[in-house]
């Protein structure tokens, strides 16, 4: 079960306005340079949408952020900025969250991340304060350094929600109403979470499909999978549950996907197939919550290294993780499990998206993804099948005909390779040039200003302070029961 993410951010405000009158500015990152938009021509490339032919030889012309042309290079063309290099879309994180405003730099520190391998759209999928609004703008407008942006806005739940930035929906009414108003301020998508009631699900999936809002998240406890339609689960939900409802206090247990027989998952498949409900697993979140539980046995990733060392104080405050043996090898058992029930959704036929549920425990911001696409990779038994769902499909999802391919009249949003990832997953974290909507970074540029950011969120000052304010909320922190 997901921690009241909010507590701590809400529970360090006081302290924080002390640190204020001591100098918060110097606890705020370095500035990043953003490059302008600029209209230019990428000549004599290998374009590749994963899941399509290679298309050698090609100049794309980038005009106002989006792909203007596409065809065969020409003699008169400018010159290529990387010879016979390949470019690909930018990755999607389809399942983030963005830290609240109150870890201070932690917006930007995140957002640098996902372009350093090579994330150019993120979804936020739950807000865990009112600045991820702000912060959508802020990157769109080219004032941070980082991916696009879409999101969520604050979960729909039921009477006593898990998340304090949630709404608490408990009818049809108040349902609709919420729909009508996320509408309003601008958000991408509906989710739902755990505890939100039957009928007010029926009313909100009836509502965002009036919107055009496509409906995403948690199915909830009281809400058979069978009752369902036009829906993107997230993680597991619902899935081992069509003959039983889910136990008391958990969205889902390992044991119960592991336990599902072959008829039983035969069933959930032809379910999701015939009611278009797609899945967005997040084994990568999984396993990477392990660290918690035997740091000896799962050492953390070369990504936590980018964070600043408070998290692992904050990380317990959000989230459990096993304490056992026993369920620590249920939890891997549940991962084999899962990895297999995707790899046949997506030969029926079902989208199987990419995503990392960023701010979860030892989940590092663009790293988790890649983590996450080999895990899909072994899954599908194609490093091409799980690029697409990182790309193709996922796009179809989050914003149909403007990202995850290159086509003409989509966001510029490209990553320029001077090795193929087909048969290397890791040549895409190499990427050589990297564009967000006509702007154009080096590596060179976004390396160095990773080094300046380790420096700042690593460094004496930020950590004594942080740590500090952190340690003092954990001191008095109590964690529920509950997985």
């Amino acid at each position: 079960m997901v921690r009241r993410i909010g507590i701590w951010s809400l529970g360090i405000f006081g302290a924080l306005s002390l640190a204020m009158l001591s100098g918060v500015w110097m606890i705020l990152p370095p500035d990043v340079s953003v490059p302008p938009r600029s209209d230019r021509m990428i000549a004599k490339v290998t374009i590749w949408n994963p899941g399509e032919p290679l298309q050698p030889d090609q100049t794309i012309t980038v005009k106002d952020g989006r792909i203007a042309e596409i065809r065969p290079s020409r003699p008169d063309d400018d010159p290529p900025i990387c010879p016979d290099c390949i470019v690909m879309p930018g990755l999607i994180d389809a399942h983030v969250h963005t830290p609240p405003q109150l870890a201070i730099g932690n917006q930007r520190l995140f957002s640098l991340l996902y372009l350093k391998y090579g994330v150019t759209s993120v979804r936020d999928m739950g807000q865990t304060d009112d600045n991820i609004a702000g912060l959508q703008a802020e990157l769109a407008g080219g004032r941070i350094a980082g991916p696009r942006m879409y999101r969520c806005g604050p979960v729909l739940d039921g009477e006593r929600p898990s998340w304090p930035s949630a709404l608490s929906v408990i009818d049809a009414a108040q349902a609709i109403s919420a729909v009508k108003t996320l509408k309003a301020s601008g958000v991408n998508c509906i989710k739902t979470y755990s505890g939100l009631p039957k009928a007010a699900f029926d009313a909100a999936a009836a509502e965002a499909k009036r919107q055009g809002l496509p409906l995403v998240g948690h199915t909830p406890n009281a809400v058979n999978l069978r009752d369902v339609s036009d829906f993107e689960v997230q993680h597991f939900t619902g899935i081992p549950y069509l003959r039983k409802p889910p136990p008391k206090g958990f969205d889902y247990r390992s044991q119960d996907v592991s336990g599902m027989t072959r008829a039983d998952i035969a069933k959930v498949i032809a379910l999701m197939k015939a009611n278009r409900i797609s899945i967005l697993p997040t084994q990568g979140n999984q396993k990477a919550r392990l660290t918690a539980s035997d740091r000896q046995r799962f050492p953390p990733t070369e990504g936590l290294r980018h964070l600043p060392a408070f998290w692992e104080q904050a990380w317990p405050m959000i989230v459990a993780h096993p304490e056992s043996g026993e369920a620590v090898a249920a939890d891997l058992d549940g991962i084999v499990a899962e990895l297999a029930i995707v790899g046949k959704a997506r030969l029926a036929g079902i989208d199987v998206l990419a995503g990392t549920d960023v701010v979860m425990p030892y989940v590092v911001p663009g790293e988790s993804l890649h983590l996450q696409l080999a895990m899909l990779s072994d899954a599908f038994g194609s490093n091409e099948a799980a690029l697409a769902a990182a790309t193709g499909v996922n796009g179809r999802h989050v914003d149909r005909g403007k990202v995850g391919r290159i086509a003409v009249g989509n966001f510029a949003d490209l990553l320029i390779l001077p090795k193929d990832p087909r048969s290397d997953l890791a040549a895409v974290r190499d990427w050589q040039f990297l564009m967000v909507g006509g702007r154009m970074y080096r590596r060179a540029q976004i390396d160095a200003a990773v080094e300046s950011y380790d420096q700042h969120f690593r460094g004496a000052y930020y950590e004594t302070v942080m740590n500090g304010l952190v340690s003092i909320l954990a001191s008095g922190f109590s964690r529920d029961e509950g997985h």
